[in-house]
């Protein structure tokens, strides 16, 4: 079952992650962060050139200076160097101890914020993260960074779909992961409403809740939905029972217990070593399971096609005798199955049973 845990192989044909778009979001939403921490300091600098811009140009020896030229000599007077002689209007004399002064100062303090802001975004700092979050929507929030959530976050990164990481350990083994990949993560207690806000769960299309403790995520579930009652809940729970009496009371869509899901999974690999994936539909147990097609056995010489029509079963690979060359997933139904074929057949567990029985019974296993 090795094939299904190899998540970094995943390929995805027709998806593609389009990296200058995030590459552009990201300075977006630097762009609106430095905006709004600099905004005061921003107003005093331009309140500044102004103002200063003004009494030089009407109160300067040389009256007929333009705007732009009275806002330079402003300008260099921020950086102590006076731009004209010393004036002899006292208004303007002021203006060459003021402006270095309060100049200096505003343009030190914006570099200090400036640099502040590098860092945090750098380190994925919570301030960082939730100028990101507030320009997503239809993103998928992930609390709890286990092996469960880890392996959710890598698939759906390798769909191309947005994600929010709420993690409660620092040390996590997973955070270097999520904080390379440049994606909005919080570190501290999903039960928290503020990290919800944060991860801006209102515009959210899902949450994942797999973290391991049922109580914390159907908390965070109810919270979730209270917010927004359109969000999809994904809730993992360890109780089976447990788990169904919330899907059904609560309207929460998933709520899946991971002893429920892996369980079948396990049994029918303990069956049948070619089983490769194990799944529960209907109240039925559908496995999907590595073939080999054998002369005269009961896919052999029949189109896939007629195997689905007389087998329920479906065809999900067809390996042209069991080479890589020229393999397809799904492959048309007129394609003819010969003997030395490698397959990946999907059933019914009983069907696919009965025929591994027929297959054996011809090749004399």
């Amino acid at each position: 079952m090795q094939s299904t845990l190899r998540l970094d192989r995943l390929r995805v044909d027709g998806v593609k992650e389009h990296r200058w778009r995030r590459r552009a979001l990201r300075e977006w939403c630097f762009s609106l962060t430095v905006f709004h921490r600099l905004k005061v300091q921003i107003a005093v600098l331009m309140l500044l050139l102004f103002g200063g811009g003004l009494l030089f140009q009407h109160l300067g020896e040389a009256g007929d200076v333009s705007i732009i030229r009275a806002m330079y000599y402003t300008w260099s007077l921020l950086f102590g160097e006076p731009p004209v002689s010393f004036p002899d209007n006292p208004v303007l004399e002021s203006l060459y101890f003021i402006v270095p002064v309060i100049g200096l100062t505003v343009v030190l303090e914006g570099m200090v914020e400036f640099t502040l802001l590098l860092r945090d975004r750098r380190r994925s700092e919570r301030e960082w993260c939730r100028a990101m979050c507030a320009a997503l929507s239809g993103h998928v929030i992930i609390v709890g960074l286990g092996r469960l959530g880890y392996r959710c976050f890598t698939l759906l990164r390798r769909l191309g779909t947005p994600v929010v990481v709420i993690e409660n350990d620092p040390d996590n083994q997973f955070l270097e992961d999520v904080r390379r990949d440049g994606t909005p993560l919080f570190i501290g207690d999903g039960r928290r409403e503020a990290l919800l806000e944060d991860a801006n769960v209102a515009q959210a299309t899902s949450i994942v809740l797999a973290t391991t403790n049922d109580l914390a995520n159907l908390e965070i579930g109810l919270d979730a939905r209270r917010i927004n009652p359109k969000i999809r809940v994904v809730l993992r729970m360890f109780d089976q029972n447990m788990a169904d009496k919330v899907g059904e009371g609560l309207n929460i869509k998933l709520a899946m217990s991971q002893s429920a899901i892996s369980a079948p999974a396990f049994a029918a690999a303990a069956m049948d070593p070619d089983v490769i994936s194990c799944s529960v539909l209907c109240d039925r147990l559908v496995v999907t399971k590595r073939w080999h097609v054998t002369a005269g056995g009961p896919l052999s010489g029949q189109t896939v096609g007629q195997v689905m029509d007389a087998h329920e079963v479906a065809v999900v690979e067809h390996k042209p005798g069991g080479r890589e060359e020229g393999s397809r997933i799904y492959p048309p139904t007129t394609v003819l199955l010969e003997p030395g074929d490698e397959l990946l057949v999907q059933g019914p567990f009983e069907v696919l049973s009965e025929m591994v029985g027929s297959n054996q019974a011809v090749s004399g296993r």
